[in-house]
């Protein structure tokens, strides 16, 4: 034809071939190594998803157990706060009724002053 032997075109002819193959060969592999690359990420992607909504959970948990312990805090505090209160108007009460008592320069306790103290 060009003038080669039909050996060496034979022999062009299968190098071609043979460049063909290794070049869809490497173009493959190329494509089959993105496919992991994206598969991987997208992998990736899901678990951090999946890490971050638990970790939100959980953090949506303990704070809702913060603001029920601050609330029961400020319920003790306020019952706590009622009872002083209650006892300093019983104290001041108590004083009141001492005060008013005949001091008349006895000695010792006597029974209005012994019915003032508690049983």
């Amino acid at each position: 034809m060009f003038g080669i032997s039909r050996a060496a075109g034979t022999a062009i002819g299968i190098l071609v071939l043979v460049l063909l193959v290794i070049g869809s060969g490497w173009l493959m592999v190329r494509e089959i190594r993105s496919m992991v690359s994206e598969a991987a990420e997208s992998a990736t992607a899901a678990a951090d998803a999946k890490w971050t909504a638990k970790i939100e959970e959980a953090n949506a948990a303990a704070n809702q157990k913060v603001a029920d312990q601050a609330k029961a805090a400020l319920q003790i505090e306020a019952d706590a706060n009622s009872r002083i209160n209650a006892a300093s108007r019983e104290l001041e009460e108590l004083r009141k009724r001492n005060a008013a008592l005949p001091n008349a320069g006895a000695v010792g306790l006597s029974a209005d002053r012994g019915r003032l103290l508690p049983n």
